[in-house]
């Protein structure tokens, strides 16, 4: 080889980097990238395809040549895998109904930032197929599992369903540990390095005060609770009984304090104009009084409460009511989570995440009084809605759809090929 083409070949190296140079066709594809391409597509390895089924007739109905179409495929392959199937605009609608209705319902939706340019700029450039769709796939184990098993029962909706909820996941807090809360399925895992060191049942809010779908941090714990009674909780429920029945409060070991103020003591509530609150006046305002139930074995909060702070007001806790836990269907909650086995995962985070261990927290229980302990290191806390899980042992799971959003969460192409 001349000095004069190894000169040109070093040029070229050193603008395209070590991929070396591209050499595709009109439309960018090399030989290499379609054959890759056209594997994914038979399998729908990502279960991606959706409402693209058309396009991939055409597709073969051109002989695999044409590219322009392979082009359009991959485009609407990885905008599917960043932002799911489900028809986001439709289930947006739906949800605007439910609350006309006064349903208390919500559901987290995180999409991967995606860009067609950013698609063909990748292929261009010589990446490989799966490089780009790395770039849009989940970063969640659950996403990993969900397709692979679908991709051996294909037409399980529920199993599709769960596929395109992973889908919808933060990215985030997928490591070595975090809480698992499947709602439909009623059910608390712990998981550690991939494994389930801790399953037990929950008990979610009602299908009018439904648990939030959604991801965050629990930052630490409490013992011997009170429970502010939220404001919302409070007009549809607390007050309609302390206006029914004067000693309602007392027997449920409750206080009354002014929302505002700097007022540190309990006010007399017989003088509280408890009929007023529940006008219209306070229809989309706080409430001027706040109910707190103090801590004792019967608050409706238990012994103990795991707190990762948010917008909703909802935590996972303790519960008098242990009846509940042998029901199959377990939706009863104004949306917080009661745990069978709290005390076991108190156990289990002091062990590994609390400065205290058990005795000296088995003190702090004792004195009655409302006591604080912060988790070493935050655990990411995952609230799902699968009504299709995958166990461990790979075997998979259908559950009720205990909130109807199997029904309200439509799949783009869905009906038209069978999807």
């Amino acid at each position: 080889m001349s000095k004069r083409v190894w000169s040109f070949l070093l040029v070229v190296f050193a603008i395209t980097g070590c991929k070396g140079p591209h050499f595709g066709d009109a439309n960018g594809w090399t030989d290499e990238q379609k054959t890759e391409f056209e594997s994914i597509l038979r399998s729908d390895k990502y279960s991606s395809i959706c409402n693209l089924k058309s396009l991939y007739r055409d597709y073969l109905d051109s002989n695999q040549t044409d590219t322009a179409i392979l082009s359009k495929i991959l485009i609407g392959y990885s905008r599917n895998l960043a932002k799911s199937c489900i028809d986001i605009d439709s289930f947006k609608r739906a949800m605007r109904e439910r609350k006309k209705e006064k349903i208390h319902s919500y559901f987290e939706i995180n999409q991967r930032d995606f860009s067609a340019s950013d698609v063909m700029a990748m292929l261009n450039d010589g990446d490989t197929i799966e490089e780009i769709m790395q770039h849009y796939a989940p970063k969640n184990h659950l996403f990993k599992k969900f397709v692979r098993a679908y991709n051996r029962h294909k037409g399980d909706r529920k199993l599709k369903l769960s596929v395109e909820r992973s889908k919808l996941l933060s990215d985030e807090g997928w490591g070595n540990r975090y809480a698992l809360i499947n709602v439909p399925e009623f059910m608390f895992r712990l998981i550690e390095n991939n494994q389930t060191t801790m399953k037990f049942p929950v008990v979610v809010g009602k299908p009018k005060w439904q648990t939030p779908i959604f991801s965050d941090e629990m930052e630490y714990v409490v013992l011997n609770p009170t429970w502010n009674v939220p404001d919302n909780i409070a007009k549809a429920d607390e007050i309609p009984k302390i206006i029914k029945n004067p000693n309602y409060l007392k027997r449920k070991n409750m206080l009354v304090y002014k929302s505002s103020g700097m007022a540190t003591h309990p006010v007399d509530p017989s003088k509280v104009p408890w009929r007023s609150m529940l006008s219209k006046k306070y229809e989309k305002r706080s409430l001027p009084y706040k109910i707190i139930e103090q801590p004792s074995k019967k608050n409706a909060l238990g012994l103990i409460k795991f707190m990762f702070p948010n917008k909703f007001s909802v935590y996972m806790h303790d519960t008098p009511s242990k009846s509940y836990f042998k029901r199959a269907k377990r939706a009863y909650s104004h949306g917080c989570i009661r745990l069978s086995q709290p005390i076991g995962l108190l156990k289990h985070l002091s062990d590994r995440n609390l400065t205290l261990d058990m005795d000296s927290i088995n003190k702090r229980f004792e004195t009655g009084k409302t006591q604080y302990l912060t988790l070493k290191e935050k655990i990411p806390v995952h609230i799902v809605y699968m009504t299709a899980f995958i166990e461990e042992d790979g075997s998979i799971k259908h559950f009720d759809d205990v909130y109807g959003f199997d029904k309200i969460q439509r799949l783009i192409g869905e009906g038209s090929s069978g999807n």
